[in-house]
């Protein structure tokens, strides 16, 4: 199953049609409130959402392209996936420097909805911005992008609907995946399945599927290849149950 995807002075590439299950967008937060005005000030066009580590720029972005975003989406996660493993799933064999102009050349004819998930500076993101069509970037920095709109994202207060949505969420948890989600919560950022393995000390095969319940169930993000974060707020319902348990 193939498709014309790009072209360059060599002649014609083509590569598959579909957007390899990796490369999808994750589900957004079941239980994510609030943002109303951050959803609103996202236009056509390159939007940068730029705030510290586990603020929820991610959630906001995947919300967005779930709710509000159109045709078929591709997310990279551009501290997990290089960009070589993004053409090759979609079957594309490139020369060493030419991916930025193959990619650009994918995501413009394919006319994707990208996300551009932990990008760390301008200089890596310039380069793989389609001429036109929809682009959301993540950083922790503010990027200062010409042709992109920047909207900083603040930590979220919990007005009250977030606590209960967690509680029940929490008391469904069967008890490995309850203790996984306590102990796990003082990883300050992104943490994989080895990392989660020794904190719980069980196999990493047992903890791999456990961690992808509480993805099923959005008490957690996946972020990469078995890669995973918890927003700000869930993280901290998480440690206060360990005291409670």
């Amino acid at each position: 199953m193939s498709d014309v995807l790009a072209v360059r002075a060599t002649g014609v590439i083509r590569g598959r049609n579909d957007v390899p299950p990796r490369f999808r967008p994750p589900a957004p937060p079941r239980h994510f409130v609030g943002r109303d005005a951050e959803l609103a000030g996202i236009r056509p066009g390159v939007t940068v959402l730029h705030g510290a580590s586990g603020v929820g720029k991610t959630a906001l972005a995947l919300k967005w392209l779930r709710e509000r975003g159109s045709g078929d989406q591709l997310y990279v996660d551009l501290a997990a996936h290089d960009l070589s493993q993004v053409l090759r799933a979609f079957g594309l064999d490139v020369e060493s420097g030419d991916e930025p102009a193959v990619f650009r050349s994918l995501v413009t004819l394919r006319q994707f909805t990208l996300l551009l998930d932990n990008a760390d500076s301008a200089e890596q993101v310039t380069p793989l911005l389609p001429a036109s069509g929809t682009v959301l970037v993540t950083s922790r920095s503010k990027l200062d992008l010409p042709q992109a709109r920047e909207i900083g994202v603040e930590p979220l207060a919990d007005d009250g609907r977030l606590g209960p949505l967690l509680d029940r969420s929490y008391v469904e948890l069967p008890e490995r995946q309850a203790r996984l989600y306590r102990l796990c919560a003082w990883e300050p950022d992104a943490f994989g399945v080895p990392v989660a393995a020794a904190i719980a000390g069980e196999a990493d095969c047992d903890v791999e599927d456990a961690l992808d319940d509480l993805v099923e169930k959005s008490l957690l993000t996946e972020v990469g290849d078995y890669a995973f974060r918890f927003h700000d707020l869930v993280r901290a319902h998480a440690r206060a149950k360990r005291y409670q348990s």
